[in-house]
């Protein structure tokens, strides 16, 4: 190889790593993702319905307890529309762990959430759940949830 050739593939070689993007901050990210998952959980217990569906993705899935899963956003604001006018309806959640992809784009999160709401007989009753959240960046960087599914857990302490 000529010198002037190697220079050029070296050239070359120094154009193409510092056009590549930089790795993301996975801890960043994953702390970033996190207090989003507070805000959204204060957005539902302030009553902002709207904020809150916003932080689903359109093709959202959540997988309530006994429940077939409500696929999109339309079922997904119908389901949380209906909750939210049960008298004496209250749900709270709190991530624990998050795990974020290479990627810095794909992410879920442990979570656990408490629910209040009327039984058949119309008494409050408070149940306790562990979650499963998936997320993605979509297009803009903003992450949105996109598998939403929970199951019964005892209550905290037990």
């Amino acid at each position: 190889m000529t010198t002037s050739h190697g220079r050029l593939a070296v050239l070359s070689a120094a154009l193409l790593l510092g056009c590549a993007p930089a790795a993301p901050d996975l801890e960043a990210e994953g702390r970033a993702l996190m207090q989003v998952s507070r805000d959204w959980s204060d957005q539902v217990k302030d009553g902002k319905i709207e904020e809150a569906l916003a932080v689903w993705a359109d093709d959202a899935v959540l997988m309530a307890p006994g429940l077939p899963p409500l696929e999109g956003k339309a079922a997904i604001k119908q389901y949380v529309e209906s909750a939210m006018h049960l008298p004496g309806f209250a749900i709270r959640w709190e991530p624990t762990r998050v795990h974020v992809a290479r990627s810095g784009e794909l992410a879920y999160m442990i979570e656990r959430n408490e629910i209040t709401a009327p039984n058949a007989a119309g008494k409050l009753v408070t149940s306790y759940g562990k979650v499963v959240t998936v997320w993605r960046k979509d297009a803009g960087g903003t992450w949105k949830n996109v598998v939403d599914m929970w199951n019964e857990a005892p209550p905290p302490g037990s």
